[in-house]
């Protein structure tokens, strides 16, 4: 595929990037933690540290962008009258996600192939949205925002984290610059093929700083409760509530 084109045209997007996600499910683990030098897991741990004392054992959540299933997961094992539903584009992920649900025994969660903007989901039908990394690779921002803000309840809360583009010009030149770097050389050591993870780095270029991501979601009707930059504004950890 034409990476370009099809990152630059709302229509063929979602197809790039479902592609790409399939081809590398398999160690998308691996690469999260390797990428992010094992930052990760404590930006994942920080999500859930917010939005786990919130829940009522039996809240309904969604984890949208849901890869493998760790935070939809680990989120289920705090609502056990409850459940999650994780959603993802890929089939491959969602193939892994069930497995790794099925070696856990957790009965109070399933995963689901779909698309984050059009969740098919009822109006008002959980407690909290969790998305880790998946905001910044849906076809329109501002229509996956309002999807989630239309299947949580009033006062519901969204929690996601993600990378960003950073506002200072020189750090966003050698943070983009890294990741294509980076990227290319995990791509050709893991799949031969450069341009699979230096996708990261052109995604990010397209997205939004971290206060185009609470601009976006105050617009979609977002109370922000939180708004952490990570990497000088590289990644960002935000959490809003929706306005009743």
């Amino acid at each position: 595929m034409d990476r370009t084109r099809h990152l630059d045209d709302r229509g063929l997007k979602q197809a790039y990037v479902t592609t790409m996600f399939e081809v590398i499910a398999p160690r998308y683990d691996d690469f999260t933690r390797c990428f992010s030098f094992g930052m990760d897991s404590g930006w994942k741990r920080e999500l859930l540290d917010t939005v786990l004392p919130r829940l009522a054992p039996d809240a309904r959540v969604v984890d949208l962008a849901c890869g493998t299933g760790d935070l939809a997961l680990a989120l289920a094992a705090r609502v056990p009258r409850g459940g999650v539903v994780g959603i993802d584009a890929a089939e491959n992920m969602i193939g892994l996600a069930r497995e790794r649900q099925h070696q856990a025994g957790v009965t109070n969660c399933r995963f689901e192939v779909g698309d984050m903007a059009r969740t098919g989901l009822p109006d008002a039908s959980a407690d909290a949205v969790t998305v880790g990394y998946g905001l910044r690779n849906v076809a329109d921002l501002r229509a996956a925002l309002r999807e989630i803000a239309r299947i949580l309840k009033p006062g519901g809360l969204m929690a996601c984290l993600d990378f960003t583009k950073p506002e200072p010009l020189v750090w966003r030149f050698l943070f983009l610059e890294y990741l294509r770097l980076a990227g290319w050389l995990y791509g050709m050591a893991w799949h031969r093929h450069g341009k699979v993870y230096s996708y990261i780095a052109e995604s990010i270029r397209r997205f939004v700083t971290p206060r185009g991501l609470a601009d976006a979601s105050r617009w979609a009707g977002f109370e922000i409760v939180q708004s952490d930059r990570k990497l000088l504004g590289g990644v960002c950890l935000l959490v809003g509530r929706r306005i009743t």
